[in-house]
């Protein structure tokens, strides 16, 4: 029979194609104890509508019921694997009590071999050789439908009494498929990342039963060579200094960032505590890190007093201080200086002191690690000051940002970092540019200004970074922004900003897992950082993962309002599920009016509101034409105008818009991919198979 009307209170069933006769009995006992139940007997064709339908049951059903056999264990490929998949993604949403994943075996398969995701043996299993004598499941689930007594004890995997029942615990699949990710980078990282998606609660109390209550995973431990750097307070007397305090402290995080072996807190994340009243212990805890470094910078003059201290975050217990008093002119040497006696009191708590031999190689390290600086004081005072309104990401600022390093380098023409960050300014001028000649000439001082870096300190990341943002955001030069990637990654493999460019690069190249995998590790990095979150989110959308997608929009929305493709984001991937209206109400909430129009005219399209589709699409074009030529096309791709669609991807290509790097995987084009024209545009912008390989 078909799928019945929405209802929360649904069971959904999930099976094999084979399995389709044990599927229908169970199906009749939970219908005999008064559930709905959506099963279908039909042969699975597949197909959008199909998709869309299924996406939107798994969404709304009660409780998903996936049935496990030797015809499960033998097929590799199935949808029903997808459907497996789409339930776990949306059991990673929900509370740990909250009952969802009821796993069923109908027949002999072993327990430990199961092809099944991890998720799955978190649950209790039933066994109904046959689907025979399901009545006992039926009471189940209607109990738990109901928000009986047994609930949280189904939900946590606790045992239920009940014939052929049987607890299967792992660790949480997110814990291992994170670990597996990172490749031991940060294990403090995967805390935060655990904290920010579901922590782990302890199980309530459950009924009487003649098995031992399972004991819950500990949470992860805080990896001991783990730290984050926070924003020095600014003490002098001219309050205007705070670009000096703040920069101080970004440069000694920039340096531990390299060392092997240590984890860094990104700044980002470090810096959101800024004015706050955070506790170590708190602190600590958010970031995932076993240390904090703290410090007070004075300034008067070319005098530097800077005060520096490192404190055991789950105590507040401070291990070490130092005061140093310097001329502006050595603080790069102080830096330095500052991040090894930080490595060494590191190392020392947990080992007992360091051998002459591993202090020459620290050193060596922290040498290699604060590559690219200056001796003239003007000019690090005015790469401070650059920075400082670099690090505030708009147009105004960065036009500002520019002309102060841009004097920081005629003080200095040497001085590598500025010439790596002025490229940084030239590229965010470019990118937010509203004319064609603006954008060209934002991008030409951004790849003059990388070249010089590079050639000055050629082992320098960032100069390697902001060489493959131009030519990822306007050359279209992707295997140059490979090789770029690559060197970046030789110098500086955990950096979260190398990380972010590797998940880039990753989904510009159709490689969407693996911009997963990467998306995730700068996060867990730097789980404070919205855009990254928004990157994330973006790559999870190509990998057709809408509501892990959903998720990391919505972390972005929380940590900043005013993110772009916050609100947008999550209206997408309601979109791509085909629930139109929820998306229309989400989008309605983006600040942003260009993505935001994106969203809503392909969304009143699929409605049928095809005079509101088209104001919405006016609109887009005659405010946005110069900058969104690329959402342009993705709208008329989406309508199946495949004319106007590659006329403006062609117009996209002409005005250098950064939005081509997502041709490959972007779905809203996905509906002309079967023109002859699509092979021929993808050649053109360097995208073909042939030209990647």
């Amino acid at each position: 029979m078909p799928y019945s009307t929405t209802s929360t209170q649904a069971v959904f069933l999930s099976y094999a194609s084979e399995d389709a006769e044990a599927a229908r009995r169970i199906s009749e006992a939970l219908r005999a104890a008064g559930l709905e139940v959506w099963f279908d007997q039909s042969e699975l064709h597949g197909g959008d509508a199909w998709d869309a339908s299924i996406r939107r049951k798994i969404k709304e059903c009660g409780l998903f019921v996936p049935i496990i056999s030797r015809n499960t264990q033998a097929r590799s490929e199935g949808y029903f694997r997808l459907e497996w998949k789409l339930a776990v993604d949306r059991s990673h949403l929900m509370a740990d009590d909250q009952p969802f994943l009821l796993p069923v075996v109908i027949d002999d398969t072993p327990d430990a071999a199961a092809r099944v995701p991890d998720r799955f043996r978190e649950r209790q299993w039933s066994r109904l050789p046959g689907g025979e004598k399901a009545a006992g499941l039926a009471e189940r689930a209607r109990r738990l439908l109901a928000g009986g007594e047994a609930t949280v004890a189904a939900a946590t995997g606790s045992p239920v009494t009940g014939a052929g029942s049987r607890t299967l615990l792992k660790k949480p699949r997110i814990v291992k498929w994170v670990v597996a990710a990172l490749g031991g980078v940060a294990v403090a990282a995967i805390a935060v990342f655990i904290a920010l998606r579901a922590p782990p609660k302890e199980p309530a109390a459950t009924t009487a039963t003649t098995q031992a209550k399972p004991s819950v995973p500990a949470p992860p431990k805080i990896d001991p060579s783990s730290v984050a750097v926070l924003p020095f307070t600014n003490l002098s007397d001219d309050k205007s200094n705070e670009y000096f305090s703040d920069g101080i402290s970004e440069e000694l995080l920039s340096v531990l960032q390299q060392i092997p072996g240590l984890h860094v807190a990104a700044r980002l994340s470090s810096f959101s505590f800024k004015g706050t009243n955070s506790t170590a212990q708190e602190i600590g805890a958010k970031l995932g890190v076993a240390h904090l470094v703290e410090g007070s910078v004075r300034k008067s003059g070319k005098s530097v007093r800077l005060t520096v201290r490192l404190t055991r975050a789950a105590t507040g217990e401070q291990l070490w201080s130092e005061s140093y008093t310097r001329n502006v002119k050595d603080m790069f040497a102080v830096q330095s200086e500052l991040a090894q006696t930080v490595v060494e009191q590191m190392r020392g708590q947990l080992g007992g002191g360091l051998d002459n031999s591993t202090k020459a190689e620290l050193k060596a390290q922290v040498a290699a690690a604060g590559r690219g600086g200056t001796k003239n004081a003007d000019a690090y005072q005015l790469y401070l000051q650059g920075t400082f309104f670099l690090n505030q990401f708009s147009l105004d600022t960065a036009i500002r940002a520019a002309d102060f390093l841009q004097r920081a380098v005629e003080r200095d023409p040497k001085f590598a970092l500025a010439w790596a960050a002025l490229s940084r300014a030239g590229s965010v001028r470019g990118g937010y540019a509203a004319n064609k000649r603006d954008v060209d000439e934002g991008f030409a001082l951004a790849r003059r200004a990388a070249d010089r870096a590079i050639k000055l300190e050629p082992e320098l990341a960032a100069g390697h970074l902001a060489r493959l943002t131009v030519q990822m955001w306007y050359d279209f030069d992707w295997k140059g922004a490979g090789e770029s990637l690559r060197r970046a990654q030789k110098i500086a493999a955990t950096d979260p900003d190398v990380l972010a460019a590797a998940a880039n690069v990753a989904y510009t190249f159709g490689q969407t897992e693996n911009a997963v995998e990467l998306g995730r590790q700068a996060v867990a990095l730097d789980p404070v950082n919205a855009g990254m979150r928004i990157t994330l989110g973006f790559s999870l959308d190509g990998a057709a993962r809408y509501e892990e997608a959903i998720a990391e929009f919505r972390r972005a929305i929380e940590l900043s309002q005013t993110t772009e493709w916050g609100h947008a984001g999550v209206g997408l991937m309601l979109l791509r599920q085909g629930r139109y209206d929820e998306a229309l109400r989400e989008v309605e909430q983006e600040s942003n009016e260009w993505s935001r129009l994106c969203v809503q005219a392909q969304a009143l399209w699929e409605m049928n509101k095809k005079a509101e589709a088209d104001a919405a699409l006016a609109r887009l074009v005659s405010t946005y034409a110069n900058v969104s030529a690329y959402q342009i096309a993705e709208v008329y791709a989406y309508r199946r105008e495949n004319d106007r669609a590659f006329e403006w991807l062609d117009r996209a290509y002409r005005q250098r818009d950064a939005g081509l790097a997502w041709t490959r995987p972007d779905r809203s084009l996905a509906r002309i991919h079967d023109d002859p024209r699509w092979p021929a545009f993808l050649k053109k912008v360097g995208l073909a198979d042939e030209q990647l390989r």
